[in-house]
């Protein structure tokens, strides 16, 4: 496994407990995810609190030039503009961490592994005044096209990350 050809796979899953943004009861959300520059966006999934995106991106790595922060924050579409509804962010070198169920358990694995658990984040406020509620949900592997026993991924990404 050369670390020249390494790239991650990032699924942005769902979302499940909103906060309501509009006055239906429910809102229009989509989330942002940025990372070393690049920006990507979810699509919109309309009147809803518990929006499934089911949106994927590739991340290469490079040695010595690896994100340092995941940042996703999830939005309202309105007509004209937009209404904040929470964000996380993840520590690039922690993203496997949660993968296994617990909160700091997770093993690097292939993003289509069995084993490879989605995990749940809270979304947090910018502000005191900000109406958030609910949680995001991520999945990160590495994409290959064969499957490589995790010890191989594990070996590779502790040199990627130290």
């Amino acid at each position: 496994m050369t670390s020249d050809t390494l790239q991650i796979r990032m699924g942005v899953v769902a979302a499940r407990g909103l906060a309501a943004a509009d006055k239906t009861g429910f809102s229009d959300p989509y989330a942002v995810i940025r990372i070393n520059g690049k920006k990507y966006t979810t699509k919109v999934v309309k009147q809803t609190l518990d929006p499934e995106w089911n949106f994927e991106f590739d991340i290469n790595l490079h040695p010595g030039r690896l994100p340092s922060l995941i940042a996703i924050t999830v939005w309202d579409k309105d007509t004209f503009g937009r209404d904040f509804l929470g964000e996380v962010s993840v520590p690039f070198k922690n993203v496997f961490d949660r993968n296994a169920g617990g909160s700091a358990d997770g093993v690097a694995r292939h993003y289509n592994d069995p084993e490879n658990q989605m995990a749940w984040y809270t979304l947090n406020k910018r502000t005191e005044k900000s109406n958030v509620s609910g949680e995001v949900c991520l999945r990160f592997g590495f994409i290959e096209k064969a499957m490589r026993p995790c010890e191989e991924y594990m070996k590779a990404w502790d040199e990627l990350i130290l």
